[in-house]
């Protein structure tokens, strides 16, 4: 029985009922579908959690699929496929090593990628919606992969649909448009 502490950044937390890691998107629909109708908790990097002593009885879900897919053009930019299990500060940096401008005063901002639409994170008058193009979803609902557009992800300040219709859409993965340079 795993720890929930252990996967909190304030290390605080008791057990889990079940803990499943995955790291693939076939895994992440497996655990979503084996736990059935039961509470499911996906988490990250644990940030913004906290979870009781008692710990949580339903499945907790870690994601940590760090696929990384880009495309860069010299007219278009970069587009960029990053998994939701992603540390977000970590692939922020890694945009500005490579040269692609855009988050940069994202930077800093704990939690993962994943997170980053569901909150719709921002930082310095800018927000992450300004560079998403498709967030890649499971929708626990349908029992199927939904890929939303920009617009259909319903940005807001410090919202989107996501956050609206709590645990019905796990994020597998976000595609951001960067400018070079």
């Amino acid at each position: 029985m795993a720890d929930l502490r252990d996967y909190t950044s304030l290390r605080v937390g008791g057990p889990a009922g079940k803990f499943v890691e995955v790291s693939t998107e076939a895994e992440v629909i497996a655990a979503i579908e084996a736990a059935g109708n039961s509470p499911i908790l996906v988490i990250g990097g644990g940030t913004n959690v906290l979870i009781a002593d008692s710990g949580f009885d339903g499945t907790v879900i870690h994601i940590s699929n760090h696929a990384v897919t880009s495309e860069v053009d010299a007219c278009s930019g970069a587009t960029l496929t990053i998994g939701a299990g992603e540390n977000w500060d970590e692939f922020v940096q890694t945009t500005i090593n490579r040269g692609f401008a855009g988050l940069e005063t994202l930077s800093g901002i704990p939690g993962t990628v994943g997170a980053a639409p569901i909150q719709n994170i921002g930082a310095y008058g800018h927000e992450v919606s300004e560079f998403i193009t498709q967030v890649r979803t499971y929708d626990r609902q349908a029992k199927a992969i939904k890929t939303f557009t920009n617009s259909e992800c319903e940005f807001e300040y410090r919202n989107s649909i996501f956050k609206k219709t709590p645990g019905r859409y796990i994020v597998i993965s976000v595609q951001f448009q960067l400018r070079i340079g």
